[in-house]
Protein backbone atom coordinates (compact mmCIF):
# COMPACT_ATOMS: atom_id res chain seq x y z
CA UNK A 1 0.00 0.00 0.00
CA UNK A 2 1.24 3.49 -0.87
CA UNK A 3 0.29 7.09 -0.14
CA UNK A 4 -1.68 8.26 -3.19
CA UNK A 5 -0.98 11.99 -3.27
CA UNK A 6 0.63 14.97 -1.57
CA UNK A 7 4.15 15.43 -0.26
CA UNK A 8 4.35 11.75 0.73
CA UNK A 9 3.10 10.48 -2.64
CA UNK A 10 4.22 6.92 -3.46
CA UNK A 11 5.74 6.35 -0.01
CA UNK A 12 5.10 2.79 1.13
CA UNK A 13 2.95 2.03 4.16
CA UNK A 14 3.29 -1.03 6.34
CA UNK A 15 0.02 -2.93 6.75
CA UNK A 16 -0.95 -5.61 9.24
CA UNK A 17 -0.85 -9.19 8.00
CA UNK A 18 -3.71 -11.64 8.35
CA UNK A 19 -7.48 -11.45 8.06
CA UNK A 20 -8.27 -9.62 11.31
CA UNK A 21 -7.78 -6.21 9.68
CA UNK A 22 -8.81 -4.89 6.28
CA UNK A 23 -6.89 -1.98 4.74
CA UNK A 24 -8.97 0.73 3.08
CA UNK A 25 -8.51 0.45 -0.67
CA UNK A 26 -6.69 3.13 -2.62
CA UNK A 27 -9.87 3.62 -4.67
CA UNK A 28 -11.85 4.42 -1.51
CA UNK A 29 -9.11 6.71 -0.17
CA UNK A 30 -9.10 8.54 -3.50
CA UNK A 31 -12.90 8.89 -3.35
CA UNK A 32 -12.72 10.51 0.11
CA UNK A 33 -10.01 12.97 -0.87
CA UNK A 34 -11.68 13.80 -4.19
CA UNK A 35 -14.67 14.86 -2.09
CA UNK A 36 -12.55 16.90 0.32
CA UNK A 37 -10.15 18.35 -2.26
CA UNK A 38 -8.49 21.48 -0.83
CA UNK A 39 -10.71 21.52 2.27
CA UNK A 40 -8.21 19.14 3.90
CA UNK A 41 -5.50 21.84 3.96
CA UNK A 42 -4.91 22.97 7.58
CA UNK A 43 -7.74 20.72 8.77
CA UNK A 44 -7.79 18.34 11.72
CA UNK A 45 -8.50 14.70 10.93
CA UNK A 46 -9.62 11.81 13.16
CA UNK A 47 -8.89 8.32 11.82
CA UNK A 48 -10.98 5.93 13.94
CA UNK A 49 -10.17 2.21 13.67
CA UNK A 50 -7.06 3.51 11.93
CA UNK A 51 -5.33 0.22 11.07
CA UNK A 52 -2.12 1.19 9.25
CA UNK A 53 -3.12 4.86 9.45
CA UNK A 54 -3.51 5.18 5.68
CA UNK A 55 -6.46 7.62 5.82
CA UNK A 56 -4.92 9.99 8.35
CA UNK A 57 -1.50 9.79 6.71
CA UNK A 58 -3.11 10.58 3.36
CA UNK A 59 -4.78 13.62 4.99
CA UNK A 60 -1.44 14.81 6.39
CA UNK A 61 0.26 14.25 3.03
CA UNK A 62 -2.39 16.46 1.42
CA UNK A 63 -1.95 19.30 3.93
CA UNK A 64 -3.97 18.53 7.08
CA UNK A 65 -2.46 20.25 10.12
CA UNK A 66 -2.93 17.29 12.47
CA UNK A 67 -4.25 13.73 12.48
CA UNK A 68 -5.37 11.71 15.48
CA UNK A 69 -5.33 7.94 15.06
CA UNK A 70 -7.29 5.52 17.23
CA UNK A 71 -6.32 1.86 17.02
CA UNK A 72 -5.96 -0.92 19.61
CA UNK A 73 -5.32 -4.06 17.54
CA UNK A 74 -1.67 -4.95 18.38
CA UNK A 75 -0.47 -5.73 14.83
CA UNK A 76 -2.24 -2.73 13.32
CA UNK A 77 -0.99 -0.46 16.10
CA UNK A 78 2.59 -1.60 15.47
CA UNK A 79 2.27 -0.81 11.74
CA UNK A 80 0.62 2.53 12.47
CA UNK A 81 3.35 3.64 14.89
CA UNK A 82 6.03 2.48 12.46
CA UNK A 83 4.42 4.38 9.56
CA UNK A 84 4.14 7.59 11.57
CA UNK A 85 7.77 7.31 12.69
CA UNK A 86 9.26 6.33 9.31
CA UNK A 87 7.35 9.11 7.50
CA UNK A 88 8.53 11.60 10.17
CA UNK A 89 4.98 12.62 11.10
CA UNK A 90 5.35 12.51 14.90
CA UNK A 91 4.84 16.25 15.30
CA UNK A 92 1.63 16.13 13.21
CA UNK A 93 0.12 12.98 14.67
CA UNK A 94 -1.37 11.65 17.88
CA UNK A 95 -1.73 7.89 18.23
CA UNK A 96 -4.23 6.66 20.82
CA UNK A 97 -4.04 2.96 21.60
CA UNK A 98 -7.38 2.51 23.38
CA UNK A 99 -10.60 0.77 22.58
CA UNK A 100 -12.51 3.06 20.20
CA UNK A 101 -15.39 3.75 22.60
CA UNK A 102 -13.07 4.61 25.50
CA UNK A 103 -10.90 6.76 23.24
CA UNK A 104 -13.89 8.73 21.94
CA UNK A 105 -15.17 9.29 25.48
CA UNK A 106 -11.73 10.59 26.46
CA UNK A 107 -11.64 12.93 23.44
CA UNK A 108 -15.15 14.19 24.26
CA UNK A 109 -14.15 14.80 27.89
CA UNK A 110 -11.10 16.75 26.67
CA UNK A 111 -13.37 18.78 24.31
CA UNK A 112 -11.47 17.70 21.19
CA UNK A 113 -13.04 18.48 17.84
CA UNK A 114 -12.16 17.67 14.26
CA UNK A 115 -12.90 19.01 10.80
CA UNK A 116 -13.10 15.49 9.37
CA UNK A 117 -13.67 12.10 10.94
CA UNK A 118 -13.17 8.80 9.15
CA UNK A 119 -14.71 5.73 10.77
CA UNK A 120 -13.88 2.27 9.44
CA UNK A 121 -15.17 -0.19 12.07
CA UNK A 122 -15.15 -3.96 11.69
CA UNK A 123 -17.86 -4.64 9.10
CA UNK A 124 -19.61 -7.37 11.09
CA UNK A 125 -19.91 -5.41 14.33
CA UNK A 126 -23.13 -3.48 13.69
CA UNK A 127 -23.80 -2.68 17.37
CA UNK A 128 -20.31 -1.19 17.72
CA UNK A 129 -20.86 0.89 14.56
CA UNK A 130 -24.14 2.27 15.92
CA UNK A 131 -22.74 3.06 19.39
CA UNK A 132 -19.69 4.84 17.92
CA UNK A 133 -21.84 6.90 15.57
CA UNK A 134 -24.27 7.76 18.38
CA UNK A 135 -21.34 8.95 20.52
CA UNK A 136 -20.12 11.18 17.68
CA UNK A 137 -23.65 12.45 17.00
CA UNK A 138 -24.22 13.40 20.65
CA UNK A 139 -20.94 15.27 21.03
CA UNK A 140 -19.01 18.15 19.57
CA UNK A 141 -16.26 15.88 18.16
CA UNK A 142 -17.19 16.94 14.64
CA UNK A 143 -16.90 20.68 14.12
CA UNK A 144 -19.82 22.58 12.61
CA UNK A 145 -19.56 22.25 8.85
CA UNK A 146 -17.37 19.17 9.34
CA UNK A 147 -17.73 15.90 7.49
CA UNK A 148 -17.95 12.38 8.88
CA UNK A 149 -17.17 9.46 6.59
CA UNK A 150 -18.26 5.96 7.56
CA UNK A 151 -17.06 2.91 5.64
CA UNK A 152 -19.27 -0.17 5.92
CA UNK A 153 -19.38 -3.50 4.17
CA UNK A 154 -21.47 -4.28 1.13
CA UNK A 155 -25.08 -3.24 1.15
CA UNK A 156 -25.31 -2.27 4.85
CA UNK A 157 -27.40 0.83 5.24
CA UNK A 158 -27.02 3.63 7.76
CA UNK A 159 -29.60 6.28 8.62
CA UNK A 160 -29.58 9.88 9.75
CA UNK A 161 -28.90 10.60 13.39
CA UNK A 162 -30.31 13.41 15.50
CA UNK A 163 -27.65 15.90 14.41
CA UNK A 164 -25.72 14.16 11.64
CA UNK A 165 -27.45 13.81 8.30
CA UNK A 166 -26.44 11.53 5.42
CA UNK A 167 -25.62 13.76 2.48
CA UNK A 168 -24.30 11.09 0.15
CA UNK A 169 -23.93 7.32 -0.12
CA UNK A 170 -21.39 5.83 -2.52
CA UNK A 171 -20.60 2.24 -3.38
CA UNK A 172 -16.86 1.81 -3.88
CA UNK A 173 -15.77 -1.74 -4.65
CA UNK A 174 -17.03 -4.06 -1.90
CA UNK A 175 -17.58 -1.16 0.50
CA UNK A 176 -20.18 1.53 0.96
CA UNK A 177 -19.09 5.02 1.99
CA UNK A 178 -21.55 7.20 3.86
CA UNK A 179 -20.90 10.93 4.05
CA UNK A 180 -22.50 12.82 6.95
CA UNK A 181 -22.37 16.53 7.58
CA UNK A 182 -22.50 18.45 10.84
CA UNK A 183 -24.80 21.34 9.88
CA UNK A 184 -23.79 24.87 10.79
CA UNK A 185 -26.25 26.54 13.16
Amino acid sequence: MRVASGFLKNRALKTPKGSSTRPTSEKLRQAVFNILQNRVIDATFLDLFAGSGAMGIEALSRGASHATFIENHPQALSCLKSNVKELELNSLATVISFDATKALKKLIKNEASFDFIYVDPPYAEHALQESILTLIDNSSLLKQGGVLFVEVGGDRSLEDFENLKVIKKREVGCSTLFEYEQPCN
